[in-house]
């Protein structure tokens, strides 16, 4: 079944004049989260009581009012029902009775708590019953289920070690299936460490720690396939299950506990996941983009939503007297506001996913101008998600969780990997996708002609032969850093990386070969690769810049978006032909001349583009 994309809106607190504007808006869809814990800052994450009140005790009338006071506000709404399924402070204090201490307490010690079967038992039970309530008392208002568990209820793990500590039975269980010789208690010791350079581990002296981080992983993955199957088995076809999860490009290390993500974008009980907007490249000029990599999840068949949870200048930083999170910088002002929502309404629109509008504690949308610019923006979504298109991004950014299983996640060279690798692919002047190393083998990858692989550590026989017969083709440019191909899978050498680009490790600047059908570039290290270097590779590849300037460009074959802090009159080229381009927020005709036009921008400012022929719209690529 193919389920339908959302645009929805949601608040930690019962915002009830957001609520009003969002339905004057077009927006009924409404997430609530009836909370049992409390946040990262120690506060209640709701203002109604708790929910689950005791092993087999729970108090429906909060259940149901945080929902009915909704339909009071907006008799039409319909709901993503979050369910809270980190440990209340009974629950832990009554297993800590049972000799459990902190194996269950989820938000800081997801693993610990997944490893624990009286842990799921429980959870899985009050799972359950809500899934059941909600379907009896609320039926077919119920647009999708959301499990949510660990730090932030993001499903992060900070446990550090303790799952596997005491020979669990989970953690011999895993060492069993996966046929392991070494030793079942992990030197945890040494988990802040890596044999090269203190960010690569070696597998011929800390596999254990490698094990380790990968079984701490599964086992939040085995906990979530869990959950979901017991939720789809209550619920009608047409209702989807959704999580937040696989953060490699934020959370590049293994101790997060998202890197066993294609687990579960495989499986057939989970519909769609979801991730913030990155925080790591929010200011203006920046380019956003997901935590995910999206391409999988397309490859999956599943769909992806659109954390807008982005500080405007009027957002509400005061959760009491006592608490702020005022050192979460808001955009300044208005005009950054609206710059800033647009580029975050045209990133989903344009990759075509679903998206809520987060209003978090309250204020965040809460001028006219503001809501003016999310009904606008409803209304070009909705426009442009009624049909596939497809991207035209010739170049691909590629992550491989195999290879982040080695990265001592704490070495400060982690972030520069994937997240400032996007960053800076963001200031490229063309749009570019995501995929992960498996994809490449079971995708059609022949419209990228440049191939960006900052962190392929890990090259197994396997590996190798598919790059190969898949990748190493087509006149393609594959652009390599760092460590490239230093480990086998068995031990670390350094000769590897000179054997898969044809250049020593670390030789200084950018170094070139051609082979015998692709071209490898490599950079001995994260800064030297810069974004005019890659727009350099991209240009030398045939890639297509939309835009000189180093500015996030996002794009499909109907739909052009342009981001920029600076203003002025900037040149856009088009990779195909059209007669003129209509910019969908201020209706502005364009004309198009050998695939050129120009555009005044304000400064700062988005602008979504709509490719056109006369007569007619432009809906595939010529």
């Amino acid at each position: 079944m193919n389920k339908e994309l959302i645009f929805c809106y949601r608040s930690f607190w019962p915002e009830f004049e957001a609520m009003k504007q969002f339905r004057e808006a077009g927006v009924n869809i409404v997430c609530v989260f009836p909370a049992n814990t409390d946040n990262s800052l120690g506060m209640p994450y709701s203002k109604y009581p708790p929910v689950w009140r005791w092993f087999d005790k729970y108090d429906f009338d909060s259940l149901n009012k945080q929902f009915d006071d909704v339909l009071a506000v907006n008799p039409d709404a319909e709901f993503i029902c979050m369910v809270d399924l980190n440990t209340p402070s009974w629950l832990q204090r009554q297993m800590s009775s049972r000799g459990h201490s902190v194996e269950c307490e989820s938000f800081s010690m997801l693993s610990c708590a997944c490893a624990n079967p009286e842990w799921r038992k429980f959870t899985g039970e009050y799972l359950k019953t809500i899934v059941k309530h909600m379907e009896a008392r609320y039926g077919d208002r119920i647009k999708a289920y959301l499990m949510a568990c660990g730090k932030t209820d993001e499903w992060m793990d900070c446990s550090k070690g303790i799952a596997g500590r005491e020979k669990t039975a989970a953690w011999n269980e895993w060492l069993k299936q996966h046929g392991s010789h070494k030793t079942p208690v992990p030197a945890l010791e040494h988990i802040d460490l890596a044999d090269f350079e203190n960010l690569i581990r070696n597998p011929q002296d800390e596999q254990d720690i490698i094990d380790y981080t990968h079984f701490s992983g599964d086992v939040i993955v085995d906990a979530v396939l869990e959950f979901a199957a017991e939720t789809r088995a209550l619920i009608p076809a047409q209702r989807q299950i959704g999580m937040f999860f696989g953060y490699i490009l934020e959370l590049t290390g293994t101790c997060a506990g998202h890197l066993e993500y294609e687990r579960l974008y495989a499986s057939d009980d989970i519909d769609f996941f979801i991730s913030p907007g990155t925080y790591r490249d929010r200011p203006m000029g920046g380019g956003s983009g997901f935590m995910v990599p999206y391409g999988t999840l397309k490859r999956n068949g599943k769909k992806f939503l659109h954390e807008i949870d982005h500080r405007t200048h009027t957002y509400n930083c005061d959760l009491d007297e006592y608490v702020s999170i005022g050192w979460m910088v808001p955009w300044k002002d208005q005009t950054e506001t609206d710059a800033g929502l647009k580029r975050e309404f045209a990133l989903a629109t344009i990759n075509q996913t679903s998206l809520w509008c987060f209003d978090m504690w309250g204020g965040v949308f809460i001028t006219s101008e503001t809501m003016k610019l999310v009904e606008k923006s409803r209304e070009i979504w909705e426009t442009y998600t009624k049909e596939p298109l497809k991207s035209v991004a010739e170049v691909a950014l590629v992550v491989d969780p195999q290879s982040a299983r080695l990265l001592n996640d704490k070495n400060p060279v982690c972030s520069k990997i994937y997240a400032e690798t996007r960053n800076k692919l963001n200031r490229l002047g063309a749009p570019f996708d995501v995929l992960s190393v498996n994809d490449l083998a079971a995708v059609d990858i022949s419209q990228y002609k440049l191939l960006v692989m900052p962190g392929l550590f890990e090259l197994t026989p396997e590996k190798e032969t598919m790059l190969k017969k898949y990748v190493f083709n087509s006149s393609r440019t594959v652009l390599f850093a760092y460590a490239t191909g230093i480990c086998d899978g068995t031990k670390l050498d350094v000769n590897n990386i000179e054997k898969l680009t044809g250049t020593k490790f670390k030789t200084p600047g950018l170094s070139m070969r051609k082979h015998d059908n692709w071209l490898s570039a490599y950079v001995p290290d994260y800064d030297t690769l810069t974004p005019a270097i890659l727009k350099q590779l991209a240009s030398e590849a045939g890639v297509t810049i939309y835009c000189q300037e180093e500015i996030p460009v996002y794009a499909n074959e109907r739909l052009v978006a342009i981001h920029t802090a600076e203003g002025g009159r900037k040149t856009i080229s088009l990779p195909c032909a059209c007669d003129f381009v209509t910019e969908l927020h201020t209706k502005l005709k364009i004309t198009v001349e050998d695939k050129c036009f120009t555009y005044e921008f304000k400064s700062p400012d988005t602008a979504v583009f709509q490719l056109q022929k006369q007569n007619h719209v432009l809906n595939k690529r010529k």
